[in-house]
């Protein structure tokens, strides 16, 4: 088989994988996002989303010499915290989610079928705060974590 990417398994798994994190109460796919965050929010009862790869690094394809090639593709993730009037509470809420995504995402158990006869790995590569969403303004004010993932997908290519 030769390397083909499926985009949709490889969200589809990332946002199943984030469902299982601990206080995460809802994980949405990058298709499905609510237009705003629903429910009142408490220590822990987040909302996951997964968003689709154009933001930061986006997809890199990479040339690997002439039967092998690799796409790089960096993910972007959001925690979406609490609502802005408890943004006092944000802080202590948002502290465990960094290490528990890290270890949701560990390379050891991340390794996915992530396109046609192609295995990959998932690398988790930080966390950082912010209080908006680029084209999501149900979601501004509240305080959340935008998470960093790097997906690799190596597979054999046909270059005759």
């Amino acid at each position: 088989m030769t390397l083909a990417l499926d985009i949709d398994t490889l969200l589809g798994s990332i946002t199943t994988t984030a469902a299982t994190i601990s206080g995460i109460r809802f994980a949405h796919d990058y298709d499905e996002w609510p237009d705003a965050p629903s429910g009142m929010f408490n220590r822990e009862a987040a909302l996951h989303l997964t968003g689709f790869p154009e933001e930061g690094g986006g997809f890199s394809y990479i040339l690997r010499g002439t039967d092998l090639s690799e796409w790089e593709i960096e993910i972007p993730m959001y925690t979406v915290v609490v609502e802005a009037a408890k943004v006092q509470r944000s802080r202590g809420w948002a502290g465990p989610y960094p290490e528990r995504y890290r270890a949701a995402f560990d390379t050891r158990t991340s390794i996915l079928a992530v396109g046609t006869g192609n295995t990959g790995s998932i690398i988790y590569t930080g966390a950082t705060v912010v209080r908006s969403i680029p084209d999501w303004p149900g979601y501004d004010g509240f305080y959340m974590l935008r998470h960093r993932l790097m997906a690799h997908v190596k597979g054999a290519v046909d270059r005759s």
